[in-house]
């Protein structure tokens, strides 16, 4: 039997009409409704419960035993998708997890993730200087998901397993240990200080080209003594929170290279402090200076450029500056042979003496030699006198 052609072509608008319909309310559910979002957000449930249970980042987080108590400085200046990001990575570094997802976090294009997890990991890094076992490659993947993509993350330790992680973190306590020694009651200023030189007075400053990661990190300075100005500072950070004091590290550039050093809390003000650079005259002298300790935000961009600025806290005390403090200070109006005596006396035993000059070095040092020349003959080498000169800080080594 003939099928009726006005039968078909009312069917066959139906159809059209129906399947207009259907659309129709499909792109209303997916732009006027919460349906997809819904539905996405339970894949996304289902995906991160097959993950380790996340622990909250606060101040009470700890990512290893060595954990530091300042562990959110630059997390709380991340922005809260990069928080979502950097929480991951704290509790995927803590479970050694090779791979998480970022939860909470709605992906977008692969370059701008990426862009926030470099963010986050920087952040995660310099508020933890603990975990010097992460290595410097990592990755970063989407998974496209039904209403929104999904962040991975893929991490690289140094060790091979957890155990020779765990055993190494336990030799870094120990280093830790050696150099808070003995400290107790001391004040603040003076566990800085003694921590200072003694971290300064061991290390030596690598020059190697093809740098291993480990002198990049606290394991450097901590276990061989050798490193660069980041292991330096990293290790400062930990001993000096394990005796209690607030530390960041402060990323910047010295002498149009990249360089770390530390801010510390000392009292209710904070201050810069430069190991690298108290390490940079005693190759020959074994002189550990303090032009670089505890510094104003001023003083320091006098040496080195400050990245990011504007997040870090604002150092504008001398009162625990080395010199201020010791009284090691020649101002504009005083008298050079006396004052010079008395910094003298300050270091009689030592092979240095080291002051700060309030104006013109220059139109005063020939003043100060030839009253070291008066003084203390042992300043002399023949008929020449050494000194150095960092930024007003007067360093004289004796013959």
């Amino acid at each position: 039997m003939k099928k009726n052609p006005v039968r078909r072509l009312i069917v066959s608008f139906f159809n059209v009409i129906v399947t207009f319909a259907f659309l129709g309310v499909a792109i209303y559910i997916g732009l006027f409704t919460q349906i997809p979002t819904k539905i996405g957000n339970v894949i996304r449930k289902e995906i991160e419960e097959l993950k380790d249970p996340y622990e909250t980042y606060n101040e009470d987080f700890k990512v290893n035993d060595m954990s530091i108590s300042n562990n959110m400085y630059y997390f709380n200046t991340l922005t809260k998708e990069q928080k979502f990001i950097y929480e991951a990575i704290a509790n995927g570094v803590k479970n050694f997890d090779d791979e998480f997802v970022v939860r909470y976090y709605a992906a977008g294009e692969q370059d701008e993730f990426a862009d926030e997890v470099s963010v986050a990991i920087e952040a995660f890094t310099n508020d933890h200087p603990e975990v010097f076992y992460l290595k410097a490659q990592y990755s970063s993947y989407i998974h496209y998901a039904f209403d929104s993509n999904i962040g991975y993350i893929r991490l690289n330790y140094t060790e091979d397993t957890t155990t020779a992680i765990k055993e190494k973190i336990g030799l870094m306590k120990g280093r830790v240990d050696y150099y808070a020694r003995g400290l107790d009651g001391y004040s603040d200023y003076e566990k800085e200080l003694i921590i200072h030189d003694r971290i300064a007075s061991d290390v030596s400053y690598s020059h190697l080209e093809d740098l291993p990661r480990k002198y990049h990190t606290a394991e450097g300075t901590l276990l061989e003594g050798v490193g660069v100005c980041d292991s330096f500072s990293k290790a400062y950070q930990l001993v000096l929170n394990h005796v209690g004091i607030d530390s960041i590290i402060v990323l910047g550039e010295l002498s149009d290279g990249p360089h770390a050093w530390n801010m510390v809390k000392i009292g209710d003000s904070w201050y810069h402090v430069d190991i690298t650079s108290s390490h940079s005259i005693y190759d020959d002298t074994n002189i550990i200076n303090h032009a670089y300790f505890n510094l104003t935000t001023e003083a320091e961009k006098n040496i080195s450029k400050i990245n990011d600025e504007s997040i870090l806290p604002k150092a504008d005390s001398t009162e625990y500056n080395f010199y201020y403090k010791e009284g090691l200070v020649l101002g504009e109006n005083e008298d050079i042979y006396t004052r010079i005596s008395e910094i003298d006396n300050y270091f009689e035993g030592r092979d240095f003496m080291e002051f700060y000059v309030v104006g013109d070095v220059s139109a005063k040092i020939s003043r100060i030699l030839n009253v070291l020349r008066d003084i203390d003959e042992t300043y002399l080498d023949g008929t020449k006198l050494y000194y150095y000169n960092l930024k007003n800080a007067v360093i004289i080594p004796k013959n």
